[in-house]
């Protein structure tokens, strides 16, 4: 409880602060592939993403990711992953980023309510330089008994370790479709908030997903 009422906090204190500082408005889309292999409690995972940004004109970034997982019990899993990070909007710049998060979920007939935390570790080869960031997600969701939606609302902050405070900060709003045999879309809306040379640049984001569990 304590956790959530400082995401909220951290949420209104973010707004609250930059709202007085001059924002840039963008249109983007998030677009990506997921799957995931279980293999009881241990899973392996890989995923493709491609987001656009300056009204949908331009590519922003693409990463791929390939990692592994484990279930340690019905409410709490961690995973290990590798990124590699194209990104055009920054020079063309390459990433590799190590990836570590837990994330613990409580269930209530069709209610579920999420809380991941992230840690990443990434490598600028051309520079040789290092950033760490902390990334806490919110996910409530709800399925209906007999309904192919699941309806999300997620929020999400990213906090430097490298002491340079908030770095960016995610709302969602959207659902998921099952398509059966383990496959299925994910669409939403997100409203991406990000400190641009400190100024708050904001960007709307469409958002397609298309995931494959076997």
């Amino acid at each position: 409880m304590k956790k959530v009422s400082f995401l909220i906090l951290s949420a209104i204190a973010v707004l609250s602060v930059k709202a007085n500082a001059q924002s840039v408005s963008d249109l983007g889309t998030w677009s990506s592939i997921q799957l995931v292999k279980s293999y009881g409690a241990p899973y392996a995972m890989a995923r493709l993403e491609h987001r656009s940004y300056d009204n949908i004109q331009g590519t922003e970034c693409w990463f791929a990711m390939a990692g592994g997982g484990y279930n340690f019990n019905s409410w709490l899993k961690g995973d290990l992953s590798y990124e590699y990070w194209s990104i055009p909007s920054a020079g063309n710049m390459i990433q590799h980023k190590g990836v570590l998060s837990f994330t613990e979920t409580i269930k209530r007939e069709g209610l579920a309510v999420a809380l991941r935390e992230k840690y990443e570790l990434a490598y600028n080869p051309e520079s040789g330089s290092i950033s760490n960031t902390l990334r806490t997600r919110l996910r409530g969701q709800y399925k209906a008994a007999d309904s192919i939606f699941t309806p999300y609302l997620m929020y999400e902050y990213f906090s430097s370790l490298d002491g340079k405070g908030w770095v960016r900060s995610l709302h969602y709003a959207g659902t998921e479709i099952s398509l059966g045999g383990g496959h299925s879309l994910d669409f939403f809306y997100m409203y991406h908030l990000y400190d641009k040379a400190g100024l708050v640049g904001a960007c709307h984001v469409i958002g397609v997903g298309y995931n494959f569990v076997f």
